[in-house]
């Protein structure tokens, strides 16, 4: 997990140290956010958007579960969102669409019939997901931001069932 956070912290520095044109620097285009509603869950989750034009952003989210939220561990989600109806640069209404890729822990039970144990082993599962999301975000001047947000994906794992990821957000941030 300390490996994908120095991961998106350099994707952010990146981003920052490109060449910018003039117009860019005068319009506030990154955001930082938390989402505190997970933080209700015992799930951290901190996303970064980048603002393409008036009403697109591309952003990441990660998330991490300390306490084996329904065997939920973690998450790295990238998305893309359009603000149709724009007020301000990105602002209002978004539709969004997402890629999960989701870590969790499988428990294994073995059961010894001659000797009547039973023994369990707890692996990671990866898995793969596409999703979307609809809400709205709401700018002040000063940068800070609120957005609310509510979409479900669903799981591609390697067996042949499907299962399903919510996409729940009441975020707080600040565009820079």
């Amino acid at each position: 997990m300390k490996g994908l956070i120095t991961v998106f912290l350099a994707a952010i520095l990146a981003v920052n140290l490109s060449a910018q044109d003039e117009e860019s620097n005068r319009l506030k285009v990154n955001e930082l956010k938390v989402n505190m509603a997970l933080t209700l869950a015992e799930i951290s989750e901190i996303s970064y958007e980048r603002i393409i034009n008036n009403d697109m952003g591309i952003g990441l989210s990660t998330a991490y579960s300390f306490n084996e939220f329904d065997n939920f561990r973690g998450m790295v989600l990238p998305y893309f969102r359009f603000y149709p109806a724009q007020k301000q640069e990105a602002w209002g209404f978004f539709l969004e669409a997402n890629a999960g890729m989701i870590i969790s822990d499988e428990e294994l039970i073995f059961e010894n019939s001659l000797s009547n144990q039973i023994s369990t082993e707890s692996k990671n599962q990866f898995g793969f997901g596409l999703g979307f999301a609809i809400g709205g975000k709401w700018v002040a001047n000063s940068g800070l931001f609120g957005e609310v947000f509510l979409g479900l994906g669903r799981e591609f794992n390697d067996e042949s069932y499907i299962e399903g990821y919510p996409r729940l957000g009441l975020n707080f941030g600040y565009r820079f």
